[in-house]
């Protein structure tokens, strides 16, 4: 059989996804509106044991009970209910009715907190709700994480507009990006990838750090951030966001979603950016008072639709399929550069297309009581046609991948979960780049080098993990997973260990142990490296072999009451990260040189974090957090820190609501460390100077919409230099990637959110 029956065969089977069933879970909703509830509180009646619904108004609990016992549903601003629980029932749910107070015409009602911790989950996970988001701007997910200490997002270079984030200390690249559980951002789509995910689209983001479990493959190494889109059979019947800021960049964002019948639902969303209007160039200033002759921001646009259907037959057949579409364009550069202009010599330019086709289907359902079946298929195709003054840049990725899952509960309550995987990609960087003076020109075409850049995997897979559960006292999970990668020719084995102790009521800690592995992509998970006069050299034309590492950690968070009954929550965590094998980026040996080898020696991240969340009064919610970064690598046989990583930063976030929650106040300043600056063509080795960062937002709530104006970079600190040798881009004193600190100045957005339940 060829590998295109092979690949027929495997996406012909798509019928059923990731589908689990514990002992009993359901989902928790609003009787009148019919939305889920968040966080609200199920217990078993006459014990303190239970569990929290999440931001979907999903929960699952154990029942060990041989007899029928009842279960208590709780929620500020609700009628709490009890319903009779049988030890065969597996799957239910809970409409409660809303306690409303009226005081003339407002209402006091629950709700919704901004973050939250999962405290039933395996993992460490921490999570950003659909509330959330809406306290900052939020025109995108990378904006999304300015209220985080754990992820931290910057610009790749000074001016493509590319961001990129950072977990435990290293690239967002050793972490995995999924969409509501399956895989999403990867590969090529990295570098723009988190422009391609607007805003108001999030129901909300979790963020776990550490492996995942086996079910997700091989790739996790520091952690995993999961988004949820809006459901359509929950969802609002239309809604609209519309944004704009200082800079004039427009921004509208619309939801519609349809209920057809009571088993089918469907949704549609629509985002339509433009940035383009005026061109700013207030960037390294300095005491002259003129720009650096290089646009602030490049001039861009974006169209990006998805469509959304769910099927679902109570206690049967669920199933969730999505397609998605986005267009990018950018151009930037200098001032005078016009899209005519692509290739000249004389004023330096830099742009391109995106185009990227997305989907998924997942469906499960049981097979039994006591198990059930489920898979999931995502494919993905992208096409990048860039430029970066002379350098030609086109990228091509077609990813097909296929997972199958049983989930099984054995005698004593505890479970299996056993599965295989299949992935086909087929990623292509053709990267040209002329001589910058008399450097040499780079051709990733070339012979010698070709099979770093045109790799076609194929990675069949097969998993197995035994999860056993103490009452909800305990919980811990042994993972094994093969895969065998057909380019390397590499058998891959993932092992995976995790587990939850509830050492009391207010008192729980985490662990989690395992080893990774990823194929690096030279150009895209470096992509600020085009905007520079680096030459890309392979070191004696070897192959760079696959990454592989080992990530272990813990985490222990504690909760007191406070006055008011109110809570004090603390949390800390530790993650060290030892790799096997790295693909080396040396920035050191030369200040016109980007070289690249297999590692060489040494290489670890050690992250530790604390985190304090409390009210001190009613409606007042502070977050500080505090976190430390050692990360080193070896480079050309020296052990040396990581370029471009702050080992500290801290955070404080402020949120205050009036009564009724007319108003909304947000206030956060970030405290960010000194980063090592590699040797570059503008300067020696050496250290950044550390800085502050502050944005605020105020949020006015009407009946029917909602207004919000804010500000970003409060302080208007900004980077000196951000383009290095800008008055010559053609020279090899030319450097735009050497970026350590805010390079946009203070910005001022406003924007109205409308919606029709």
């Amino acid at each position: 059989m060829n590998k295109k029956n092979i690949i027929l065969t495997l996406l012909a089977l798509c019928c059923l996804s990731a589908y689990s069933q514990k002992t009993i879970e359901g989902f928790v909703y609003d009787d009148n509106s019919k939305d889920p509830i968040a966080y609200a509180n199920i217990l078993w009646l006459g014990s303190t044991t239970g569990t929290a619904s999440d931001i979907n108004g999903h929960f699952s609990l154990q029942n060990t009970s041989n007899n029928s016992e009842k279960l208590i549903f709780r929620c500020v601003g609700y009628t709490s209910d009890t319903i009779l629980v049988s030890p065969n029932m597996r799957n239910v749910k809970i409409y409660l009715k809303s306690e409303t107070t009226s005081l003339g015409t407002l209402d006091i009602q629950g709700r919704q907190q901004s973050t939250y911790l999962d405290k039933m989950s395996l993992e460490a996970t921490q999570g950003i709700t659909k509330e959330g988001l809406k306290h900052l701007a939020c025109c995108n997910l990378g904006e999304s994480f300015e209220n985080s200490a754990s992820v931290d997002v910057g610009y790749s270079d000074a001016v493509s507009g590319s961001k990129q984030i950072q977990l435990l200390g290293l690239t967002g690249v050793y972490s995995q990006l999924l969409l509501e559980n399956v895989y999403f951002l990867r590969g090529l789509s990295a570098p723009f990838g988190l422009s391609y995910v607007p805003g108001s689209w999030m129901e909300g983001i979790s963020i776990s750090k550490g492996v995942a479990t086996v079910k997700q493959g091989y790739e996790t190494v520091t952690g995993m951030i999961n988004l949820e889109y809006e459901k359509p059979q929950r969802g609002d019947l239309f809604f609209l966001n519309l944004y704009t800021n200082s800079d004039l960049r427009g921004e509208i964002n619309a939801k519609t979603n349809v209920k057809i019948n009571e088993k089918l639902s469907t949704g549609l969303l629509l985002h339509g950016s433009y940035n383009g209007l005026y061109t700013y160039d207030h960037s390294g200033m300095m005491g002259n008072m003129t720009g650096d002759g290089f646009m602030d921001n490049p001039k861009q646009g974006q169209f990006n639709i998805v469509n959304r259907w769910n099927y679902e037959i109570p206690n049967g057949l669920c199933s969730q399929s999505l397609i998605n579409y986005t267009h990018d364009y950018r151009q930037g550069g200098q001032m005078d550069f016009a899209s005519n202009m692509r290739g000249n010599d004389s004023v330096y330019g830099l742009g391109g297309n995106v185009d990227r086709l997305y989907f998924f289907t997942k469906n499960g359902a049981p097979l039994s009581k006591n198990s059930s079946f489920g898979t999931q298929v995502s494919g993905t195709y992208f096409k990048q046609d860039a430029f970066f003054g002379q350098t030609n840049y086109k990228a091509q990725e077609t990813d097909l991948y296929f997972n199958a899952l049983i989930n099984k509960e054995v005698r004593g309550g505890h479970y299996v979960d056993f599965g295989a995987s299949f992935r086909y990609s087929d990623q292509r960087e053709d990267l040209f780049s002329k001589p910058y003076l008399t450097a040499i020109a780079f051709n990733s075409n070339s012979i010698a080098i070709k099979d770093n850049f045109f790799r076609e995997e194929i990675v069949p897979g097969a998993f197995g993990q035994f999860s056993f559960v103490y009452g909800t006292k305990f919980l811990t999970t042994v993972g094994l997973r093969y895969d065998y990668n057909s380019f390397y020719e590499k058998h891959i084995i993932t092992p995976r260990l995790h587990f939850r102790w509830s050492i009391a009521d207010d008192l729980v800690l985490r662990g989690a142990a395992g080893k990774g592995y990823r194929t690096a992509n030279i150009i895209a998970d470096n992509f600020g490296l085009l905007t520079s006069s680096r030459d890309l050299i392979i070191k004696d034309n070897q192959l760079l072999k696959m990454e592989d590492a080992y990530n272990a950690g813990l985490n222990l968070v504690k909760t007191f009451k406070i006055w008011g009954d109110r809570d004090l929550t603390i949390m800390a965590d530790y993650y060290h990260t030892n790799f096997v094998n790295q693909v080396v980026m040396d920035l050191d040996q030369d200040a016109n040189q980007a070289i690249f080898y297999n590692l060489d020696g040494k290489s670890y991240s050690n992250s530790a974090q604390l985190d304090i969340m409390l009210e001190p009064v009613e409606r007042f919610n502070i977050t500080l957090a505090g976190r430390y970064n050692d990360v080193k690598t070896t480079y050309n046989g020296v052990l040396m820190e990581k370029p471009y990583t702050s080992k500290f930063k801290g955070l404080i976030v402020l949120s205050y609501r009036t009564k009724y929650d007319k108003w909304t106040f947000d206030f956060t300043t970030q405290f960010n460390g000194k980063q090592r600056l590699p040797l570059n063509v503008g300067m020696v080795q050496g250290y950044s100077d550390p800085y502050v960062f502050m944005l605020a937002q105020v949020t006015r709530k009407f009946k029917y919409f909602d207004v919000y104006v804010g500000s970003e970079n409060l302080t208007n600190y900004t980077q000196d230099v951000p383009v290095i040798g800008a008055d010559q881009p053609f020279s090899q004193n030319f450097d735009a990637s050497v970026v350590y600190a805010p390079i946009m100045r203070r910005t001022f957005y406003a924007g109205l959110r409308w919606s029709i339940k």
